[in-house]
């Protein structure tokens, strides 16, 4: 700071009059809020009140710490300390100011209410006031010692309050004990469990209502019980009971991250992809509150996916290390499975195909991975009681079926050794009343016990229930429906789907001879009328669709698999991008467009959108330069569709090609077919043909769509292009 007494004076002047101003303005904005309107331009800076306000908070709790010690006798004739701390307060009330006001400009924006909100404003406001006025009266006769003190703990209090108060906002009113409370709160037995209490709510809970409660209802919803949901926000009922695809609840929470829409808003904790399963399946079953869980039939979908969703509320970490993937990866053959049990978790789950292949070495196998097996899978596999002494031998193991296997009453007291074990089928087998009444007392986190088609007598089950009512006992053919007996879909056996020349097709499957039927007509494949698939018999020389489902006695045949092979004969040597990309759609820059990466689209996981290179309010721009000449006759990209998210195919494409990157002639164009109303997200290939053209260089221009159509809830709006791959042939 400068050292002559008179700019001094004069900034210190401006200074005071700007927080004069200041103050007043910001009274204006609290007294005529609701009768006011922050232009567009404002919107920025009401956002960066969350990143600006702890500066302020800091620099005041300094300053009231420094403006405490004024008047200690070593600091009181000291000029340098009492112009410092003169300086230091004024400069952070004035942060405090700006914040406040950035914060009120942040309030008016859509979706901002409640009381909680009132009373943070007025806090903060109330904090810029108190504080002001100190500083007005820290140079009177009187403003000392008591008052002094009681004036600064005026401020700090305002300031704990407000800044409280936006934690609760911005977290939710149990954020700070929420870990301490949630750990101490009693489990509901199972039988006393209902579907909205004790399965719902707390997902709200978590994920929800730190935005939608009570006194901070965003949007006008409050998600903190039944009446409140029902009632619904500004937009209307955000649900409708047994019309999951008419919810618009759904709809939000399956919106890529990054959208606006998606809920919950991106940095706030997300819901995994089984709280959204289990919210669709509540819509969807359309139950009354106070539904009983336990009253629903064992086969009940929502009833099923309670009772792993329960489970996972209390379920064990994994704590232990991931496999090695080569040992993995060996464990694998056709008729044995070994995969991760979730995406980014050490825990794997085993199943093992084919009686006939099936020997004692099959399980030993898995000592290689004893620690993370924590799912097996045995059904109807010749499985005696010899062979359980390996099983329990998996430490970790959580879910254990033995249906329809050779084991006897003697092989329940050697599972008991199983302390994880939860889950444990044993339908078809010999297990018998006395052998379940004094083995299952053994097991210390038994849930689930599965024993159809067992000499289990009805009145022997009613009192098993009754001597373990912690465990579900499920019994019922319906029980069953869900092991094993479809077969799995066929896959693409080739190392990429993208080729240069020509391709052999290669179709798999994972277990021993299966039957594999496929078309390349885009017609459905089936047994009767499409051609077996045989290895070597089938060779591409242009892109493909194909379609395929795998045949074998005994299972149901496989749903259809769906595969795109793509040729791409002329990869360039360098790929420029000459236009501005999306920030949120980077994806691998440009390599993106020939790097044999494909997008793919998933609402259930932001991941989908690591391979899409987005354009949007900017053409996509591209030159491609090859070594030597090339002959092309059309170039294709691969785009994402999704109406509902403003997500279109180009609006127009040009090719442009020569020698010379600065004399490119115009040698193709074309305005692909664009969606007229809404509808599911799907992949297409858009291709632009021409006359066949030389060149050493290709420019490939794509203009997103400018205006959407009145069709359109977005009207107006501009488009997204997101492109993964191009295909030059």
């Amino acid at each position: 700071m400068t050292n002559n007494p008179s700019i001094k004076s004069k900034i210190i002047g401006i200074a005071e009059g700007i927080l004069f101003a200041g103050n007043i303005l910001l009274l204006f904005i609290l007294l005529f809020e609701s009768k006011l309107g922050i232009p567009q331009l404002l919107q920025p800076l009401g956002r960066m009140h969350p990143m600006m306000l702890h500066f302020p908070i800091a620099l005041i709790l300094l300053a009231l710490m420094l403006e405490g010690l004024r008047f200690r006798p070593e600091f009181r004739n000291q000029p340098l300390f009492q112009s410092l701390t003169r300086y230091i307060l004024l400069f952070s009330i004035l942060t405090g100011l700006v914040t406040a006001l950035m914060g009120l400009f942040l309030a008016q924006e859509e979706g901002y209410s409640g009381q909680m909100l009132d009373w943070h404003k007025w806090s903060g406001a109330g904090m810029v006031f108190l504080a002001s006025l100190l500083y007005a009266f820290r140079n009177q006769k009187w403003y000392q010692g008591k008052a002094a003190i009681a004036g600064i703990g005026m401020v700090a209090i305002t300031l704990v309050l407000a800044g409280h108060l936006g934690a609760t906002l911005t977290h939710g009113e149990s954020f700070i004990l929420g870990p301490v409370l949630s750990s101490k709160t009693e489990q509901v037995p199972f039988e006393e469990a209902e579907v909205f209490e004790h399965l719902i709510l707390p997902v709200l809970e978590r994920k929800c209502n730190s935005c939608h409660n009570p006194t901070k209802a965003k949007g006008e919803l409050d998600m903190s019980s039944m009446k409140a949901l029902l009632k619904g926000g500004e937009n209307g009922e955000i649900f409708v009971g047994g019309k999951p695809e008419e919810s618009t609840l759904l709809e939000r929470i399956h919106l890529p991250e990054e959208n606006d829409d998606h809920m919950p808003p991106s940095g706030k904790p997300q819901l995994t992809e089984a709280e959204m399963a289990l919210l669709e399946q509540w819509i969807k079953s359309n139950l009354e509150p106070e539904t009983k869980i336990a009253s629903l039939p064992t086969a009940d979908p929502l009833r099923e996916k309670a009772m792993e969703f329960l489970d996972t509320e209390t379920a064990i970490s994994f704590e232990f290390a991931a496999a090695n993937p080569k040992t993995v990866q060996g464990l694998n053959n056709s008729y044995r499975s070994v995969v991760l049990l979730a995406r980014d978790s050490p825990a794997l789950d085993v199943t093992l195909f084919s009686p006939s292949n099936y020997t004692p070495a099959s399980l030993e196998d898995l000592l290689a991975v004893k620690e993370q097996v924590v799912g097996l899978n045995l059904n109807k596999m010749p499985v005696t009681d010899q062979d359980i002494k390996t099983v329990v031998r998996l430490e970790n193991l959580n879910r254990l079926n033995l249906n329809y296997t050779e084991i006897t009453p003697n092989a329940l007291q050697e599972l008991t050794k199983l302390k994880q074990l939860r889950h444990l089928s044993l339908s078809g087998t010999k297990v018998d009343f006395a052998s379940l009444q004094a083995g299952v007392k053994g097991f210390e986190n038994l849930k689930t016990v599965v024993i159809w088609e067992t000499p289990v007598t009805k009145a022997e089950l009613e009192n098993l229930k009754k001597e373990y009512p912690k465990i579900s006992w499920v019994t019922g053919r319906a029980d069953l429906d869900a092991e094993i007996l479809q077969l799995n879909l066929p896959r693409l056996a080739n190392p990429s789907n993208i080729f240069q020349d020509t391709l052999a097709l290669k179709l798999g499957h994972p277990i021993r001879e299966v039957e594999i039927r496929f078309t390349m007509d885009g017609t459905e494949p089936n047994r009767e009328n499409s051609p077996e698939f045989v290895f070597g018999e089938t060779v591409l020389k242009e892109g493909q669709l194909i379609k395929a489902r795998a045949y074998k006695e005994g299972w149901t045949a496989s749903e259809v698999a769906t595969f795109n092979v793509y040729k791409n004969r002329f990869s360039p040597d360098t790929v420029m991008i000459m236009s501005k990309m999306s920030k949120v759609h980077p994806a691998n820059g440009s390599k993106t467009f020939f790097d044999k990466e494909l997008g793919t689209y998933n609402a259930n996981s932001p991941a989908w959108a690591n391979n899409w290179a987005g354009f949007r309010g900017n053409d996509m721009e591209l030159l491609l330069e090859y070594g030597e000449k090339v002959e092309v006759s059309s170039v294709s990209m691969r785009v994402l569709v999704e109406p509902s998210n403003v997500i279109f195919p180009p609006q127009s494409i040009e090719i442009w090609g020569g020698d010379d990157p600065n004399t490119l002639r115009l040698i193709g164009k074309m305005k692909p077919s664009l969606p007229t109303k809404e509808g599911e997200p799907y992949i297409e290939l858009v291709t632009c043909e021409f006359k066949t053209a030389s060149a050493k260089y290709l420019k490939v221009i794509a203009r997103p769509v400018e205006k959407i159509g009145a069709w359109s809830g977005r009207k107006g709006s501009a488009g997204m292009l997101l492109v993964d791959e191009l295909f030059v042939n």
